[in-house]
């Protein structure tokens, strides 16, 4: 049974990364958060502070959204 449960993790690790995706699509504040710090991430430089902190707020939301599916 252990095996069988171990081989279902790449499973549920798919599940919690599409119901964020799903969160985020349904949610218009965390889409347009992601919208908004993907452009920053986009067209920023690497040495600027305003790119890591777009970074920061990408995860922030992906961090969001699944907490909030994990409910």
């Amino acid at each position: 049974m252990t095996d069988r449960h171990n081989n279902l993790g790449p499973i549920r690790q798919w599940l919690t990364i599409r119901a964020g995706e799903v969160e985020i699509e349904r949610r218009p504040d965390l889409a347009a958060r992601r919208r908004n710090a993907e452009h920053a991430v986009h067209t920023l430089g690497k040495d600027d502070p305003a790119w890591r902190a777009a970074v920061a707020e990408l995860v922030a939301v992906v961090d969001e959204a699944r907490e909030a599916t994990a409910e």
